[in-house]
This record gives C-alpha cells, sequence and structure tokens, in this order.
C-alpha cells in the first residue's frame, strides 16, 4: 500500500484531498459490478470506502468483494467529502490489507429476538444502535461530573459495602463480609450528609444496587447513580441546581452527540427547548391544575385513546402469535418474538 497518514474516521474532515489509511472493521457492504462500496467502522464513526476494480490489484478486488461482515482491516484511499456518504466523508481507495477474515457473524441486519440478542451481547455492542448510545452515556457522564467539578462541589467516593439499609431493607443485596454480614449499597446519601458538614458542597457518582424482585425496563438491580449534597440552601436555590444541572447535560449532549441523537430518532426538538429558567409550580397548583375541567377532558380523551391502542394492539397480538404457531424459519420466529415483546 501507498505510504500515508494512519487516521480515524473522526478525523476525516481534516485531510479532506488527503490520503490516509483506517483501521477498522467491516460494518456491511453490497458491490455494483466492477464497484465495491465497504462500509468500515473503527469505533469513532462509520466510513464509506470506495472500491473500483482496476485501481486496486484484481485479486485484492476479489477478496474484498467476498469479505464478511466484521473482519478487521486496513484500508487506504484519498478523502473526499461527500454529503451523500454516512458521516459526509468517503475514501476513494488506493489499497487495503486483509488482518483477519469473520465468516458466520451471527447479528446480521435481519430482526433478532431480544434473548438472543443478550446471549450475545458482547457481538451486540458492535451494532450502531449500541454504539450510539455507548457515545451518548459517555457524554453524559463527562457532563455530570464536569457541572459539579466546576461549580465547586468536592468528589466523595462513598462505600460500596454497607452495615445498613438507607432506603428499605426489602430491596437489600446480603453479602459475605469475613463472617459477618454486610449488604451493597443503596445510596451514598448518609456517607454525603457527613461530608458535607466538612466541604460544604459535595457529590457522589458511583454503582448503587436495589434487590427488587422485578425483570422490566423501569427496575435496575445495578446502575450509576449521582448524588449532591449541600449545606444552607433553600428551596429556591436547590431548584435552580437541578435546573442548571439538567440543562447543562442537555447542551453537552447536543453539541456532542447530535447525529447519534437522529441516529436513535431523539426528538431533537423537544431536547432544544431545555433551558433555564424551568416553569414553576407550587404543589397547590399542580393540585388544583389536576382537578379542573380541562384536566378531566384531556384525561377522558387519553383514557379513550389508550382503549383504542389497546383493542389495536390485542388484535396485531392475536395475529402474531397465529403465526408464531405456523411453520417458520428460526430468523422468523426471532422477529415475531421481538415483535410481540415491543
Amino acid at each position: 500500500m501507498p505510504n500515508s497518514n494512519k487516521a480515524y474516521i473522526s478525523e476525516l474532515k481534516n485531510n479532506v484531498g488527503g490520503e490516509v489509511t483506517l483501521s477498522g472493521w467491516l460494518y456491511k457492504s453490497r458491490s455494483s459490478g466492477k464497484i465495491q462500496f465497504l462500509i468500515i467502522r473503527d469505533g469513532t464513526g462509520l466510513c464509506q470506502c470506495i472500491v473500483e476494480k482496476g485501481k486496486v490489484p484484481d485479486e485484492l478486488f476479489e477478496d474484498l468483494k467476498r469479505l464478511g461482515q466484521e473482519s478487521s482491516l486496513t484500508i487506504t484511499g484519498t478523502v473526499r467529502a461527500d454529503e451523500r456518504s454516512v458521516g459526509g466523508y468517503e475514501l476513494a481507495v488506493t489499497g487495503a490489507e486483509i488482518i483477519s477474515e469473520a465468516e458466520d457473524y451471527p447479528i446480521t441486519p435481519k430482526s433478532h429476538g431480544i434473548d438472543f440478542l443478550l446471549k450475545n451481547r458482547h457481538l451486540h455492542l458492535r451494532s450502531q444502535r449500541q454504539w450510539c448510545i455507548g457515545k451518548i452515556r459517555h457524554t453524559v457522564i463527562d457532563a455530570i461530573r464536569r457541572f459539579f467539578n466546576d461549580n465547586g462541589f468536592t468528589l466523595i467516593d462513598t462505600p460500596i459495602f454497607t452495615a445498613m439499609a438507607a432506603e428499605g431493607e426489602q430491596t437489600l443485596f446480603q453479602a459475605d463480609y469475613f463472617g459477618t454480614p454486610i449488604y451493597l449499597t443503596q445510596t451514598g446519601q448518609l456517607h454525603l450528609e457527613a461530608a458535607a458538614v466538612s466541604f460544604g458542597r459535595v457529590y457522589c457518582f458511583g454503582p448503587t444496587f436495589r434487590a427488587e424482585k422485578s425483570k422490566t425496563r423501569r427496575h435496575l438491580t445495578e446502575f450509576w447513580m449521582a448524588e449532591p449534597e449541600v449545606a444552607f440552601i433553600d428551596l429556591d436555590g436547590l431548584l435552580e441546581l437541578a435546573e442548571n444541572f439538567v440543562s447543562s447535560i442537555i447542551t453537552e449532549v447536543m453539541q456532542k452527540n447530535r447525529v447519534e441523537l437522529e441516529t436513535l430518532g431523539a426528538d431533537i426538538t423537544t431536547l432544544e427547548k431545555i433551558k433555564p429558567p424551568f416553569y414553576r409550580l407550587t404543589y397547590t397548583e399542580a393540585v388544583d391544575i389536576l382537578r379542573g375541567e380541562r384536566a378531566a377532558k384531556f384525561l377522558a380523551e387519553q383514557l379513550e385513546e389508550l382503549k383504542n391502542q389497546k383493542q389495536q394492539l390485542e388484535t396485531k397480538i392475536a395475529e402474531l402469535e397465529k403465526q408464531q404457531a405456523g411453520q417458520l424459519k428460526q430468523w422468523q420466529k426471532d422477529k415475531i418474538a421481538a415483535e410481540l415483546i415491543e
């Protein structure tokens, strides 16, 4: 291959017209006679690489043509700006080197059931949706830490093992601590309250555990929780802190992950409206609104809509269950199972 600069896909905008070498994995490909379109991913994004017959050795052209999904390779070419291409840039390929060929990669573009994806979680992480979620989560975590650190808070790493309940004894995970019963933490709040008397403004951000016996998407047995504690703060100050906290995270994600949000189908317009100050209601005002005529009319309309949706869903579920009972291939069964879960 010609000498070129190694680059990441996220850096292509800085190399338009130049020749670079990307290292990554084959995300998907298609062939159109004498032209191949290879979509490469490298952890920073996706890039369409165009391979033309006659511009690379014939043997390499054929090898790339039959290359399997998730095969690893390095690929060299000239960077071109093209709004139609994924990421806005593409590579006119001049050379490539196959590092490792992948065969029968199990997670194909077809639909798969939830159980199948969970059993192949280590591979499912490579999919575009999971990649987008991971990128956004990274930004959110970084924004949380930056907000607290930039606003005079001191990080307190509270213990993961604790000797007592802080939320409720029914949701404690018990462990054996050299013969003594001990529990996985439910919150760092009690330690933070003590630390706030020393440091004034403190926060913790770490793993939290709840032993609720539930298997729904609204119940997590393990999650990461950010908790602040502030000495000498009133309700208005606390509300202002919460508003600035939420809006700063949204702003950071919108700046760094707009493309990922769009890929996931997020409501960008609504996110752009999240700016302080938020509209505030007292408890009494909220109750008055909920008991008013407009609220009653709105709830009645919503209830009627939910009834219609329920009827439509029941009909759809019955149809899918009938299909599932027939003679189907495994991928068809997986697709129906995924639709039923949804």
